[in-house]
Protein backbone atom coordinates (compact mmCIF):
# COMPACT_ATOMS: atom_id res chain seq x y z
CA UNK A 1 0.00 0.00 0.00
CA UNK A 2 1.48 3.41 -1.40
CA UNK A 3 2.16 5.50 1.97
CA UNK A 4 0.07 8.37 1.06
CA UNK A 5 -2.88 5.56 0.51
CA UNK A 6 -2.08 4.95 4.12
CA UNK A 7 -1.99 7.97 5.74
CA UNK A 8 -5.56 9.13 4.18
CA UNK A 9 -6.84 5.71 5.61
CA UNK A 10 -5.16 6.61 8.74
CA UNK A 11 -6.80 9.99 8.79
CA UNK A 12 -10.56 8.82 7.55
CA UNK A 13 -10.49 6.33 10.65
CA UNK A 14 -9.28 8.87 13.18
CA UNK A 15 -12.49 11.09 11.79
CA UNK A 16 -14.78 8.60 12.37
CA UNK A 17 -13.59 7.73 15.74
CA UNK A 18 -13.37 11.54 16.52
CA UNK A 19 -17.21 11.31 15.57
CA UNK A 20 -18.04 8.63 17.69
CA UNK A 21 -16.50 10.33 20.51
CA UNK A 22 -18.38 11.84 23.91
CA UNK A 23 -21.62 10.89 24.74
CA UNK A 24 -23.12 14.48 24.06
CA UNK A 25 -21.54 17.61 23.05
CA UNK A 26 -23.68 20.60 23.49
CA UNK A 27 -23.07 23.84 21.57
CA UNK A 28 -24.68 27.28 21.19
CA UNK A 29 -25.34 28.65 17.99
CA UNK A 30 -26.73 32.15 18.55
CA UNK A 31 -30.43 31.85 19.21
CA UNK A 32 -30.05 27.81 18.77
CA UNK A 33 -29.02 25.20 20.58
CA UNK A 34 -26.74 22.46 18.83
CA UNK A 35 -26.83 19.00 20.45
CA UNK A 36 -24.98 15.70 18.93
CA UNK A 37 -25.42 12.63 20.66
CA UNK A 38 -23.69 9.18 19.82
CA UNK A 39 -23.72 5.55 20.59
CA UNK A 40 -21.75 2.23 20.01
CA UNK A 41 -23.29 -0.97 19.91
CA UNK A 42 -20.87 -3.86 20.83
CA UNK A 43 -21.09 -8.04 18.47
CA UNK A 44 -19.02 -10.16 18.50
CA UNK A 45 -15.81 -9.03 20.75
CA UNK A 46 -15.67 -5.65 18.63
CA UNK A 47 -16.76 -2.57 20.93
CA UNK A 48 -18.19 -0.54 18.25
CA UNK A 49 -19.83 -3.01 15.42
CA UNK A 50 -22.85 -0.59 15.41
CA UNK A 51 -22.63 3.20 15.79
CA UNK A 52 -24.67 6.13 15.50
CA UNK A 53 -24.36 10.12 15.70
CA UNK A 54 -27.46 12.31 15.46
CA UNK A 55 -26.78 16.22 15.20
CA UNK A 56 -30.03 18.36 16.12
CA UNK A 57 -30.68 21.37 17.12
CA UNK A 58 -33.75 23.71 18.70
CA UNK A 59 -34.74 27.36 20.13
CA UNK A 60 -33.56 27.48 23.99
CA UNK A 61 -36.27 26.36 25.73
CA UNK A 62 -39.09 23.63 25.18
CA UNK A 63 -39.23 24.09 21.07
CA UNK A 64 -39.11 20.87 18.65
CA UNK A 65 -35.75 19.08 17.93
CA UNK A 66 -34.99 19.43 14.17
CA UNK A 67 -32.93 16.14 13.33
CA UNK A 68 -29.85 17.44 10.76
CA UNK A 69 -27.32 14.73 10.25
CA UNK A 70 -27.59 11.23 11.19
CA UNK A 71 -24.75 9.20 10.57
CA UNK A 72 -24.49 5.33 10.97
CA UNK A 73 -21.65 2.73 10.76
CA UNK A 74 -20.74 -1.22 10.89
CA UNK A 75 -17.59 -2.89 11.31
CA UNK A 76 -16.81 -4.95 9.76
CA UNK A 77 -18.08 -4.11 6.42
CA UNK A 78 -20.48 -5.83 4.27
CA UNK A 79 -21.14 -6.16 0.79
CA UNK A 80 -24.51 -4.54 0.00
CA UNK A 81 -24.83 -2.88 3.47
CA UNK A 82 -27.94 -1.23 3.63
CA UNK A 83 -29.62 1.12 6.66
CA UNK A 84 -32.36 3.17 7.77
CA UNK A 85 -33.03 5.32 10.76
CA UNK A 86 -36.68 5.70 12.41
CA UNK A 87 -37.51 7.33 15.28
CA UNK A 88 -40.52 7.09 18.28
CA UNK A 89 -42.13 10.41 19.87
CA UNK A 90 -42.81 9.06 23.70
CA UNK A 91 -45.66 7.47 23.88
CA UNK A 92 -45.99 7.02 20.01
CA UNK A 93 -45.14 4.22 17.24
CA UNK A 94 -42.03 3.92 15.65
CA UNK A 95 -41.91 5.74 11.70
CA UNK A 96 -39.26 5.79 9.11
CA UNK A 97 -37.40 8.47 9.35
CA UNK A 98 -34.79 7.79 6.43
CA UNK A 99 -35.56 5.58 3.97
CA UNK A 100 -32.92 2.50 3.04
CA UNK A 101 -29.46 3.77 1.65
CA UNK A 102 -26.47 2.47 1.02
CA UNK A 103 -23.19 2.45 2.45
CA UNK A 104 -19.44 3.95 1.42
CA UNK A 105 -16.89 1.45 2.53
CA UNK A 106 -13.98 3.57 4.59
CA UNK A 107 -10.91 0.90 5.25
CA UNK A 108 -12.66 -1.60 7.67
CA UNK A 109 -16.58 0.14 8.04
CA UNK A 110 -18.97 1.15 6.30
CA UNK A 111 -20.65 4.27 7.01
CA UNK A 112 -24.36 5.23 5.62
CA UNK A 113 -25.52 9.43 6.16
CA UNK A 114 -28.16 11.64 5.60
CA UNK A 115 -28.02 14.80 5.94
CA UNK A 116 -25.58 17.84 6.69
CA UNK A 117 -25.46 18.52 9.97
CA UNK A 118 -26.35 22.50 9.56
CA UNK A 119 -29.34 24.35 10.50
CA UNK A 120 -31.48 22.03 7.82
CA UNK A 121 -34.00 19.26 8.42
CA UNK A 122 -34.14 15.62 7.38
CA UNK A 123 -37.23 14.76 9.31
CA UNK A 124 -39.94 16.07 11.26
CA UNK A 125 -39.87 17.88 14.30
CA UNK A 126 -39.55 15.91 17.56
CA UNK A 127 -40.00 16.51 21.44
CA UNK A 128 -37.41 15.82 23.74
CA UNK A 129 -36.86 12.73 24.91
CA UNK A 130 -37.76 11.36 21.44
CA UNK A 131 -35.96 7.73 20.55
CA UNK A 132 -33.85 7.84 16.92
CA UNK A 133 -32.32 4.21 16.04
CA UNK A 134 -30.89 2.63 13.22
CA UNK A 135 -30.78 -0.55 12.10
CA UNK A 136 -29.00 -2.31 8.95
CA UNK A 137 -30.67 -4.68 6.14
CA UNK A 138 -29.51 -8.08 7.28
CA UNK A 139 -27.16 -9.86 9.38
CA UNK A 140 -27.40 -7.05 11.74
CA UNK A 141 -28.94 -8.18 15.45
CA UNK A 142 -27.57 -5.16 17.24
CA UNK A 143 -29.78 -1.45 16.89
CA UNK A 144 -27.86 1.63 17.94
CA UNK A 145 -30.08 4.25 19.61
CA UNK A 146 -29.82 7.78 21.10
CA UNK A 147 -32.60 9.64 23.01
CA UNK A 148 -32.97 13.40 22.35
CA UNK A 149 -32.60 15.82 25.37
Amino acid sequence: MPRYARVRALWAAALAVAGLAGAVAPASSGAYVDERANVCRAEAGNPCAYGLVVTSWHRPGTGPRTVSWVYATRSPAKDRNLARWWYQTPGGTARVGGSWRGGRTVKSWTEITWGSGGHDRIGPGLPAGSRICVEFNYGATARPCITLT
